[in-house]
């Protein structure tokens, strides 16, 4: 196996692990924390506490930093596709001006996505 499938594999699957923690722990937060308060079923109510042990706190750390994760990974990811994204664009979009406006279009999204989190440390 080439270095570069070993280091593809591994992003992608740290990727989706992290994508799946930003879930679950999205889902603990959104829905099963109110959960605790307002479940009329005693065992809703019990399976609930037992998921908040940690507490909401905790699972709302868990979520930021999964999220922070992803979107680096994403970055990574990318990158690392960076060949397979251009020549789909060169393929499709015959004119390079309109690939460099949407090259741009990509970046300024990617920025929007990135600078909140370096403002934020």
């Amino acid at each position: 196996m080439k270095n570069s499938l070993k280091t593809n594999i591994i992003v992608d699957l740290a990727m989706f692990l992290a994508m799946a923690l930003t879930s679950i722990s999205g889902v603990v937060i959104r829905i099963i924390a109110p959960l605790r308060r307002v479940a009329h079923e005693e065992w809703v109510r019990e399976a609930a506490s037992w998921v908040l042990s940690c507490g909401r706190r905790l699972w709302a750390e868990i979520h930021l930093w999964a999220g922070v994760v992803t979107l680096v990974l994403l970055v990574v990811h990318i990158a690392l596709h960076w060949r397979v994204v251009d020549g789909f664009f060169k393929k499709h979009i015959k004119s390079g001006s309109w690939r460099i406006v949407i090259y741009l279009v990509l970046f300024m999204l990617l920025l929007l996505s990135v600078v909140p989190w370096i403002w934020a440390f």
